[in-house]
């Protein structure tokens, strides 16, 4: 809805090309539209599909103005390459690999409330904050409470409202979730909690694609661990020392769509979270996100803004006309 409000508002027509894995919300729009609205057919069309080759046609057809896209780095830049023959104009909201920065002045409760958001919606977030960067002087505690509360999550039915985390969304997810940390061990990352499918679910449940809430400690950034969107509930954490290595931290890396700064003083906290390369943060649990707030990432979490008014004028071109009138 984030795309096709702004798209419509600005009276355009709209294919909408759900994820395979995941159509049901998009045809249930669709049907809502065509059986609950006025908008005439054709205005906005969705086209479900599990081929590559179907869903690239709009990015190499000229009839088509722009693409507007959320989804994974690689695929973005495919967008980029094949849309610049028709000198394609793209929205793309990327991945992320978001920093939580943990101040030495910063509430080690409010942290700990913190670290648990990569476990949301099973880790399956562009914007998660899967980097926690922890003061030198709080690390070994938040390392130690983080690993207890990550290993108490309420992980299965994510219907059921005491559920915090569900399965990721297939098989091959969970192979790369599971191979992401298989490798983090090897390249010498401390897995302290986690890092396993979960086996112990009732029969209902049995065939779903869970992950064990996984924490790990590194203080190598130059691990894969540290650099790649692993897309599943899995935190990395890694200690600094003073504020200056926190931002030189949070910004050696390839994204920079969202992160967060936790600081017992605001203004502390609003400096830091200003050096910090990413399309938004939050500091002190500020919410970043909603209608009226502009998203998307620096570097290689994408390119645009969606939502505010910088996501309506991704939708319109600007046109300017002279006009020379006659002499009466």
């Amino acid at each position: 809805l984030n795309k096709l409000g702004p798209a419509l508002a600005a009276g355009n027509t709209v294919v909408v090309k759900p994820d395979p894995h995941t159509p049901w919300n998009a045809t249930r729009i669709g049907r809502i539209i065509a059986e609950r609205t006025d908008i005439p057919a054709g205005v906005v069309n969705v086209v479900t599909t599990d081929s590559t080759e179907v869903a690239a046609l709009p990015v190499a057809d000229p009839r088509v103005d722009l693409i507007s896209f959320t989804g994974s780095t690689a695929v973005g830049r495919t967008i980029v390459r094949e849309g610049a023959a028709t000198m394609k104009r793209n929205f793309l909201e990327l991945g992320g690999k978001s920093a939580l920065v943990v101040l030495d002045d910063a509430d080690p409760a409010a942290a700990l409330r913190s670290a648990v958001g990569v476990c949301v919606h099973a880790g399956q977030a562009c914007a998660a904050t899967s980097r926690m960067l922890v003061h030198r002087s709080l690390f070994d505690d938040l390392v130690e409470n983080v690993a207890a509360m990550f290993a108490s999550v309420p992980v299965g039915d994510p219907a059921l409202p005491d559920t915090l985390v569900g399965p990721v969304v297939s098989a091959a997810q969970r192979a790369r979730v599971l191979d992401a940390c298989d490798r983090a061990v090897g390249d010498g990352a401390r897995i302290v909690t986690g890092g396993g499918a979960v086996c112990d679910l009732p029969p209902h449940l049995a065939g779903g694609f869970f992950v064990e809430p996984t924490v790990f400690v590194c203080e190598d950034q130059s691990l894969a661990i540290t650099r790649e969107e692993i897309f599943g509930p899995v935190l990395v954490m890694i200690p600094f020392a003073d504020d200056d290595e926190a931002v030189r931290l949070a910004n050696d890396s390839d994204y920079g769509l969202a992160g967060a700064v936790l600081s017992g003083s605001t203004e502390r906290g609003m400096a830091v979270a200003r050096r910090i390369r990413t399309g938004a943060i939050g500091v002190n649990g500020g919410m970043f996100y909603g209608a009226d707030a502009p998203f998307g990432g620096y570097k290689n979490s994408g390119v645009g803004r969606q939502c505010g008014l910088e996501g309506f004028q991704q939708y319109l071109e600007t046109k300017t006309i002279g006009c020379r009138m006659p002499r009466q």
